[in-house]
């Protein structure tokens, strides 16, 4: 029941980010920093989602 508990959670969370990267305008104006760190939790997103998913519908032992 915890794995699907935080499988939702993964899957809200990663949901969110991918869908706040899809949505927003791109902007060419910022430091190299500011678009790393924009890219990492791009990755970081769709990884939880991945994870989020495979956790929420494993099927139980």
């Amino acid at each position: 029941m915890r794995n699907k508990i935080f499988g939702g959670i993964g899957i809200l969370w990663g949901g969110a980010l991918l869908f706040r990267w899809l949505t927003s305008g791109t902007s060419d104006v910022g430091s190299s920093a500011y678009q790393s760190g924009q890219s990492a939790a791009v990755i970081f997103g769709a990884l939880m989602l991945v994870a989020g998913l495979y956790y929420f519908f494993r099927k139980p032992n």
